[in-house]
């Protein structure tokens, strides 16, 4: 089972969202060897890394995979972003209020971390993630038995 490429993922808007994350992620970093804290490094270069590796299971169709072998992962996916979107409202206000230039990059990043955090949580809240689900039934298995008028099993 080999590595399959899609790319259309990134067109969807999970995909414009992680992919912003990303960009921004690393936009930030480099900004932010010159105008930002520790705290805001820390953040934007944590994002590059977390967001581009889930950026990549998507994008490989990887997701499915994982997901199966390991349940939990869309709900630590959930809490990284609520963390993340925690973090970045904080650095916000901080920005804010002591006047950094960088409030603009902060801005945009919260502004995709939210838009990923509201997506993954109605695809959480739907049952769309986070369970394996049995396989669909065949309509052939639903039918009655064709055994002479009699279905056993019935009421």
């Amino acid at each position: 089972m080999g590595l399959t490429w899609d790319t259309g993922f990134i067109k969807t808007l999970p995909g414009m969202a992680m992919t912003a994350e990303v960009v921004i992620g690393l936009v930030g970093g480099v900004f932010g060897i010159v105008f930002a804290s520790g705290f805001e490094s820390f953040v934007f270069w944590t994002t590059v890394i977390i967001s581009g590796v889930f950026l990549f299971t998507h994008v490989t169709n990887m997701t499915q995979m994982l997901e199966a072998k390991f349940p939990a992962l869309m709900k630590l996916h959930l809490l990284y972003l609520c963390i993340w979107s925690a973090m970045l409202t904080l650095d916000l206000i901080l920005c804010i209020i002591t006047f950094k230039v960088i409030v603009i990059i902060v801005g945009a990043l919260l502004v995709a971390f939210l838009v990923d955090l509201f997506q993954k949580y109605r695809k959480w809240k739907s049952g769309g993630g986070g369970s394996v689900e049995a396989p669909p039934v065949s309509p052939a298995a639903t039918e009655p038995a064709e055994t002479g008028g009699r279905s056993y099993g019935t009421i």
